[in-house]
């Protein structure tokens, strides 16, 4: 969103407060409303409503895909990049039957993505990241210690 939009809607959502509610997964990452959660917690805002979805990560980002182009200004390098993601995720079917586009239409969203490398994408860098699943909270702290000697950046997660 450009500044004179982001300062419309903080203007609106001081008006007459949030409309639409944010969007999460089941782990409460944002599909949509992103904008409008930054802007809460601008205002000092302590609660907001929310819809959280029971999604995987893969599901969230094609729902943020698919509401991105129905609202129709995005941000095309940001969506090369989640296009890869979620193709890397078994979702491209998803892609093309809920954008509505076609193996071309991918393949031109991916050659974005391709013209960027080296050049950044808009400050952020992709990662790439390994979830292991450990029987015991034993196992789970010597693979992560297992991974940490061999120069991994590791964080612990209990599900």
């Amino acid at each position: 969103m450009s500044k004179p939009q982001m300062q419309a809607l903080k203007a609106s959502i001081q008006q007459f407060g949030f409309i639409v509610p944010v969007i999460t997964n089941k782990d409460l990452l944002i599909a949509d409303g992103e904008q409008r959660w930054g802007i809460a917690k601008e205002l000092g805002l302590e609660k907001i409503p929310i819809v959280r979805l029971p999604l995987e990560d893969v599901d969230r980002r094609t729902l943020r895909q698919v509401l991105n182009k129905l609202k129709g200004e995005h941000d095309h390098k940001l969506d090369a990049l989640e296009f890869q993601r979620i193709i890397q995720a078994g979702g491209k079917d998803d892609l093309k039957t809920l954008l509505a586009i076609n193996d071309c239409g991918i393949q031109v969203m991916l050659k974005r993505l391709d013209e960027q490398a080296g050049q950044g994408l808009g400050g952020l860098e992709a990662t790439f990241e390994v979830v292991i699943t450990c029987k015991s909270e034993e196992e789970q702290k010597k693979a992560f210690e297992d991974l940490k000697e061999k120069g991994y950046t590791c964080r612990l997660l209990i599900l």
